[in-house]
């Protein structure tokens, strides 16, 4: 297991294929993560749809090109949304282009950058999408379970089971019906640097937990500033620094209790999450770390986007963040072993498997339409992931699309590392209850970063969770 660990770390080290990152354009994100500035909904062009040769089909002959829903649209909600720090929502609609030309369905996309709070609304006040775009399993199981969601058909959901990454299946699952396909990925288990930096100081990346801790000490003996930290996304604010939780409890505690966490079989304040919040506070809580106590307290005021922009200018060194953050960078900037910035490997113990934290969007029907279902379908086929890993530059999680297919070398090889963690877990706040992985985590976790207590956190966290 620590020989797949160093495969890994041998991997990102390797990584001089230099790739040039997006800039003015979350989760793009990749656009998992939710953004700040909301958009109007977004429809394809009102061009007539290209009239498909009788007889010809996607999905190896699943859906029919027949214009049997011209006329007609469906809608879908989601986080992503234009921004100034977004590529255009129009790549994510174009990516259904051969399937409004075979079917004649036109897609109109709706971003906002309230989607927890929307989505109920709507959903509540009998006013659904047709797809709903999942960043949080947990809240799409809280919506199942509400009866707000309308199981995938079989034929649709027989996908689920063959085509994706191992744990998927789980995901998109509530009490054993199928609900909803993954469309996009990301891992999170990464630490954005500049190797031009680290040379000059002479440091080296870490490949231990021990080793990142003694490289942020030797940073600060230097009289750098080791890290720089931005959380504020709007109502989402504080899901950086969940994942930051999520990422310990996998190296402290293992799979096994993190799977009981985030499933509440152990109280959020059990003395093993406060373990780990501590853990975490030795960094993002250390003044030295971030450069004095109001840099630590800024946290909450820095957009997540521009969390890490200060490596570029000098002002700190390491800035953890997933694989999304590519698209972040500004215009100009290159990533590889060579380049203005890199990412290395969160490192797991030196004596356990290699962890890997990831996370992703899952698509849900809520109304019974045959073109919401078939929008559903085609979101996870194969031809629209290589669309959104070569258009959008984000990971997927469809196991056919080989490594070889993407354009971008640096995103190719973060999906070998997609591949080849020993053990692969979903975001836990993204599986916790809406209420809370989308809501008390996110609140509490802010308010103990400029200044609450680690009681207090984990206390009130799980005085939220519902029975």
């Amino acid at each position: 297991m620590y020989s797949r660990m160093m495969k890994l770390l041998a991997l990102l080290l390797a990584l001089g294929l230099v790739a040039a990152a997006c800039g003015n354009d979350d989760d793009a994100p990749t656009a998992q993560e939710p953004t700040e500035e909301a958009s109007q909904p977004t429809s394809a062009p009102a061009e007539e749809p290209a009239e498909e040769p009788e007889g010809t089909s996607l999905m190896d002959g699943e859906i029919p090109c027949e214009q049997q829903y011209a006329g007609r649209q469906v809608s879908i909600i989601s986080p992503v949304r234009d921004s100034e720090d977004d590529q255009p929502v129009a790549d994510f609609v174009a990516a259904y282009q051969p399937l409004m030309d075979c079917t004649g369905v036109e897609i109109v996309w709706e971003g906002t950058d309230q989607f927890e709070t929307e989505i109920n609304v709507r959903l509540e006040g009998g006013d659904p999408p047709d797809v709903i775009d999942y960043p949080q399993p947990g809240l799409m199981t809280q919506h199942a379970r509400q009866g707000h969601l309308v199981p995938l058909p079989d034929d649709v959901a027989a996908h689920l089971a063959t085509d994706y990454i191992a744990g998927w299946d789980t995901y998109a699952t509530v009490d054993g019906v199928i609900y909803g396909l993954p469309g996009r990925s990301n891992i999170k288990s990464l630490v954005w640097y500049s190797p031009g930096a680290f040379a000059e100081a002479g440091y080296e990346v870490p490949t231990s937990l021990g080793e990142l801790k003694s490289l942020s000490d030797q940073i600060v003996a230097d009289g750098g500033i080791p890290w720089c930290i931005g959380a504020e996304s709007g109502v989402a604010t504080g899901w950086v620094l969940t994942d930051w939780m999520e990422d310990f409890m996998l190296r402290t505690h293992g799979a096994e209790v993190y799977d009981q966490w985030v499933n509440h079989d152990i109280a959020f304040n059990d003395p093993r999450v406060a373990e780990v919040v501590d853990a975490v506070g030795a960094y993002v809580k250390n003044a030295d770390y971030l450069g004095g106590e109001n840099l630590v307290k800024a946290i909450a005021t820095t957009k997540f986007q521009d969390g890490g922009l200060p490596i570029l200018e000098g002002d700190c060194y390491m800035h953890r963040q997933a694989s999304f953050y590519s698209n972040l960078w500004p215009a100009g900037t290159t990533i590889g072993e060579d380049g203005d910035v890199n990412v290395f490997y969160l490192p797991s113990p030196a004596d356990g498997p290699a962890f890997m934290l990831g996370g992703g969007d899952i698509y849900a029907p809520a109304t019974d339409k045959p073109e919401t279902f078939d929008v559903v379908r085609y979101t996870g086929s194969l031809d629209y992931m290589t669309t959104v890993a070569n258009v959008r530059g984000e990971l997927v999680p469809h196991l056919e699309l080989d490594t070889g297919a993407y354009t971008d070398p640096f995103l190719a090889k973060l999906a070998e590392l997609q591949l080849g963690a020993d053990v692969f877990r979903f975001d836990g706040s993204d599986l916790m209850p809406g209420a809370v992985g989308a809501g008390t985590f996110w609140t509490e976790v802010t308010n103990w970063v400029i200044g609450g207590s680690t009681e207090d956190f984990v206390d009130n966290v799980e005085a939220s969770w519902p029975s």
